[in-house]
């Protein structure tokens, strides 16, 4: 059997927003798969008859979604301006609804099927306005790139988007028949995300900050628009609806009388208590406006809202469905470092989830499919992206697509072993997983690395990982945990001051040793630090304190408090410090890049050019620091990527090296 590779990000196989139809036994979802003869990946909607396990259909394009009454479906397909609204029969006859300039993106039937509403960055001519007095008048000649930037307030820059305003997302509804244009139904410079219908078909349910503080990104209103006449009515008002990062989109109630809808718990000392706060799944009356909460908070169920930080399954799925016979909803949940299916009552307040899956599985997206099932995408530590149905009151499972399955049955994946061990001070435990070398030999030992998830607040879960496959194959073992400020594990756990007191880095140290103790294959004196953004800054607090890691590897930290004060996308504030002066050496003072000259093992430094989440200069302070403060002999490298934000490249090439540097820097040190 071949061993996994980082050639297997170009050609393995991504799956998303699937739905199964009963009455053809069909799977009806996209894929993204690497074509040889274009020697690049291409987008398909595939409809799979499921018992012969032949393709009927496949288009290019991305996104499916079935109408109503199963007889066709719309899709995006590429467009020079971005993808495009088109609709398909289940024979492949296709009719393009929208003709825009600027990408069509998440639309959504309307329960008769007779309208479609999506979310576009699409705006009338004119809308931004004529130019500035002081802006030179250049015609048809002038380079938009060199407007300069002028801001009021602290929004004037977005990771990935630069220092520009970037267009908002507008809503738009367009008859399914082709017979008329497309139309906006929103207005202004605020955002419209995550719509459905209402069941009367003439409204369209969607959250919006049109009402909140701009500077607040991660909770929105619920609004209703009335898509003939464009009357808004806000339904919610002080409070938080999840937008960000993992958005629930409010879901209509079978009688249409009301909406679950996914609310934040923010108490007042949120900021300093917890990176995340709690999420409960609550009931929105549309005529009263009566916030009723349906799930509450047990031993098992901490949330209802998941986090995984390395869950790649379940693209174009939702997190909240209601049930075939309308009587509950079902959700997905983090659950010690698991994602879970829970199913709730839709009637009363605050019941008692019922947990549907074990831990197998991490589960992260859900689908109606009827008659007592719904669709799930799942993965374990060993198996990529499977969608089965899922019986709503059993949990019983049947598998109905297995993605990437040839390389599946022809590759020695790696399967981890999940443990736990007490933090030092014995409020509770750090629990997460190990994943061997591919193939070991009996009584060898093997160099191991420390990955620690971004964040505070996401959590790693059993899910498949291609990364970790990778080095697993490259004869790596990964140790990878939840230490303190990781969600899932309750609310004491997830505090975030301990992500930054120093508790999580010794959580990792105490986790390293008890995984040393319990697999004889590690090799204590070959062990490796990496991980991202908030993993970043962990492996730069890590290095100036321990000796314990043979080799660094940062990607995209933070590094110097005072960069990301000014210039960070997620800034902090100096109000509560009795001056300003007291709050910029305090900032300074708690930053890594003071501590520099303690390293002692080889560093390298992996980041974006283009980052406004952690920017790039505390990447190259940190360069300069080490290089200042060490022999010339001393290993450090700086790897900074052009038209990166703060994530891993996208483009193929640079992806590549990027891994290809990871790897030669731990094969060469560890």
């Amino acid at each position: 059997m071949r061993h996994s590779s980082f050639q297997d990000f170009m050609t393995r196989e991504k799956i998303s927003c699937g739905t199964y139809l009963p009455a053809s036994e069909s799977l009806l979802f996209a894929d993204s798969v690497f074509d040889p003869s274009q020697n690049q990946r291409i987008s398909r909607v595939v409809l799979r008859h499921i018992p012969t396990c032949t393709d009927r259909l496949i288009l290019e394009g991305t996104g499916p979604m079935p109408s109503p009454d199963r007889s066709c479906f719309a899709f995006l397909r590429p467009a020079p301006g971005g993808p495009q609204l088109c609709i398909s029969t289940m024979e492949g006859e296709v009719r393009e609804l929208t003709h825009f300039s600027a990408p069509v993106l998440d639309p959504r039937w309307s329960p008769d099927g007779n309208w479609l509403v999506f979310t576009s960055p699409a705006a009338d001519d004119g809308a931004a306005g004529p130019a500035p007095a002081y802006m030179p008048s250049m015609g048809n000649n002038w380079n938009h790139a060199l407007d300069p930037v002028a801001t009021e307030d602290f929004g004037y820059k977005f990771d990935g988007l630069g220092f520009k305003r970037p267009r908002v997302m507008h809503l738009f509804v367009v008859p399914a028949d082709g017979s008329g244009e497309a139309r906006r139904i929103s207005s202004g410079s605020c955002h419209f995300l995550h719509a459905c219908f209402a069941p009367d078909n003439a409204h369209v349910i969607c959250e919006s900050n049109l009402y909140c503080n701009k500077e607040n990104s991660i909770a929105m209103d619920v609004l209703s628009i009335d898509i003939h006449t464009g009357e808004i009515v806000r339904l919610t008002q002080d409070l938080l609806v999840v937008s960000y990062p993992n958005p629930v989109r409010p879901v209509c109630t079978p009688d249409g009388r009301s909406l679950i809808v996914g609310v934040l718990d923010m108490p007042e000392t949120a900021a300093r208590e917890v990176a995340y706060p709690s999420c409960t799944l609550c009931r929105l009356s549309l005529e009263s406006h009566e916030l009723t909460p349906i799930s509450r908070q047990t031993e098992d169920c901490f949330d209802t809202v998941q986090l995984a930080y390395n869950a790649e399954t379940g693209a174009g799925l939702e997190k909240v469905v209601v049930s075939s016979d309308k009587q509950s909803v079902l959700f997905c949940a983090g659950y010690l470092g698991v994602g879970t299916v829970y199913r709730v009552s839709l009637e009363g307040a605050r019941n008692r989830p019922v947990r549907l899956t074990d831990a197998e599985f991490c589960y992260n997206g859900l689908a109606p499919a009827g008659d007592g099932w719904v669709l799930a995408a799942r993965s374990a530590t060993d198996t990529p992206e499977q969608y089965v149905l899922l019986h709503e009151s059993t949990g019983e499972v049947r598998l109905l697509y297995q993605s990437n399955a040839d390389d599946l049955a022809e590759t020695a994946l790696s399967r981890a072993s999940a443990f736990s061990t007490p933090v030092l001070d014995g409020e509770g435990t750090v629990h997460g997983w190990c994943l061997p070398p591919q193939e070991m030999q009996q009584g060898r030992q093997y160099p191991c690395i420390v990955y620690v998830h971004g964040g505070p607040h996401p959590f790693y879960s059993n899910s498949f990982d291609m990364e970790m496959q990778a080095f697993a194959g490259e004869g790596f073992g990964i140790l990878f945990c939840n230490p303190r400020g990781s969600s899932g594990y309750g609310d004491r756990h997830r505090q975030v001051f301990h992500a930054y007191d120093g508790s999580a880095y010794t959580d990792i140290l105490l986790f390293v040793r008890e995984a040393a103790k319990q697999f004889s294959w590690i090799d204590e004196k070959r062990l490796g630090l990496t991980g991202r953004s908030y993993g970043g800054y962990v492996t730069n607090y890590a290095a100036t304190r321990s000796t314990l890691f043979k080799a660094y590897i940062t990607q995209r930290p933070t590094v110097n408090r005072l960069i990301s004060y000014a210039s960070s996308d997620m800034r902090r504030s100096s109000r509560d410090y009795p001056s300003y002066g007291e709050f910029m050496d305090h900032e300074l003072e708690h930053s890594e890049i003071m501590r520099m000259e303690k390293v002692s093992a080889p560093f390298l430094i992996l980041h974006g050019m283009d980052d406004l989440r952690c920017p790039v200069e505390g990447a190259r302070q940190l360069f300069v620091a080490l290089r200042d403060s060490h022999a010339p002999d001393f290993p450090v490298r700086m790897i900074l990527y052009p038209h990166t934000a703060h994530q891993q490249p996208q483009e193929p090439r640079q992806l590549q090296h990027y891994y290809s540097a990871m790897l030669e820097w731990f094969r060469t040190y560890l």
